[in-house]
């Protein structure tokens, strides 16, 4: 049941076209801007020379790094001391915040960092890249290792976004099927991060409905007959009969864990959060339950995207951090502990995962998402889930 991430070119420039300007907040500028530097011969794939990056990077001194991952900073600190270079890579940024930060300072014609780690690549998709604002890239060195479809742009880590539950309350998942999230049972007990504020759960919602023939065969086992919507597709019903079911919206995933793993509880609700929430539950005191039985699938596969501001101030350490990053000393912070997994198929992933720590038998129990599909329905979420939250 493995899916794929489609990057069609075609699909690219046709849906950034039409959501150029509805995704592009006022103060955006209409124009690309001719970047301050030009391609240097050791970044390309026919000159790629890493002796000559390095140089280049540490010539220019230092590296600011924004990213979505509170872990940054240990890479960074490593980064520094091989390199030489001062490093500051600032944590835990949402992607709602690093968007409009970085929509602001290319209004200015003021960037003032390097390269980016955030989670929306449907705003990439549809407004960095084809604005001219950044550019993605992959290490030649290293793209033999690195699956096509992942390095447009380039992903830097996966982790799987999971349906979980009180392992304390319940041995195994108390639902079977994603639709049992929609009926009375579970009205007002599903956690999620609000969408507006942590937008992958958008791609999550998109992922619903580009699997919509998935779902229509789940709703067919779960109630015995065929789903019969006004909506496009079962995806769609599924979408909004969960929000109309009252899902309690929180800031972060792991205020989602706390909810949903906190001892103590009878009823406890079930939520959808990263797999990294149980990297530390033992120590929290949480119960957390995964159950990759679940149908039609138990979650979707995220992914974490890095990509390169055009006027960044110092874009040869951009691409070396970037290099870094997806190479075994640099993706330790998230590979060696639960819940990550990288692109470079040289680096495994801890032992301590629950269910596998084989990234492709994840994915045949999670949902992929298009990040284009994700940008061109988008308007429409975002319309129906306010609607929902008027209610």
């Amino acid at each position: 049941m493995k899916r794929k991430v489609l990057y069609s070119g075609l699909i690219m420039f046709t849906i950034g076209l039409l959501l150029l300007l509805p995704l592009t907040a006022a103060g955006t500028k209409e124009q690309a801007q001719t970047p301050q530097f030009e391609e240097e011969d050791f970044w390309t794939v026919e000159g790629y020379d890493y002796d000559k990056l390095v140089a280049a990077a540490q010539a220019e001194g230092s590296l600011v790094a924004r990213w979505q991952s509170g872990r940054a900073p240990q890479a960074a600190e490593v980064f520094e001391a091989k390199y030489g270079i001062k490093t500051v890579a600032s944590p835990r940024f949402d992607d709602s915040e690093n968007i409009e930060r970085l929509r602001r300072e290319y209004q200015a014609d003021n960037v003032q960092v390097d390269i980016l780690g955030m989670d929306d690549g449907a705003i990439i998709l549809s407004e960095f890249i084809p604005k001219g604002m950044v550019v993605s890239w992959t290490p030649p060195d290293l793209a033999q290792y690195i699956d096509d479809k992942e390095e447009y742009p380039q992903v830097v880590y996966w982790q799987p976004c999971i349906i979980g539950y009180n392992s304390d309350i319940y041995s195994e998942s108390p639902i079977k099927n994603l639709w049992e999230l929609t009926e009375d049972t579970w009205n007002g007990k599903f956690v999620t991060c609000d969408p507006q504020i942590q937008p992958y759960m958008w791609h999550f919602f998109a992922a619903v409905i580009d699997h919509g023939d998935e779902f229509a065969d789940a709703y067919q086992k779960r109630y015995g007959e065929k789903l019969e919507t006004a909506y496009e597709n079962a995806g769609w019903e599924w979408v909004a009969r969960l929000f109309a079911n009252n899902p309690i919206a929180v800031e972060h995933d792991t205020e989602v864990a706390k909810a949903i793993g906190s001892p103590g509880q009878t009823e406890p609700p079930i939520g959808i959060h990263t797999l990294t929430r149980h990297r530390d539950a033992k120590e929290q005191n949480l119960h957390l339950g995964v159950d990759p039985r679940i149908i039609p699938a138990v979650g979707f596969a995220m992914p974490t995207y890095m990509v390169i501001p055009t006027n960044a101030p110092h874009p040869n350490a951009a691409r070396l951090w970037a290099r870094f990053l997806l190479t075994e000393e640099g993706s330790f912070p998230w590979t060696t502990v639960v819940g990550g997994f990288s692109p470079n198929q040289t680096i495994s992933a801890s032992k301590d995962n629950p269910f596998t720590s084989s990234w492709s038998e994840w994915l045949d129990v999670l949902l992929m998402f298009d990040p284009m599909q994700s940008a061109e329905v988008r308007r429409d979420l975002v319309d129906m889930w306010l609607m929902s939250q008027k209610q």
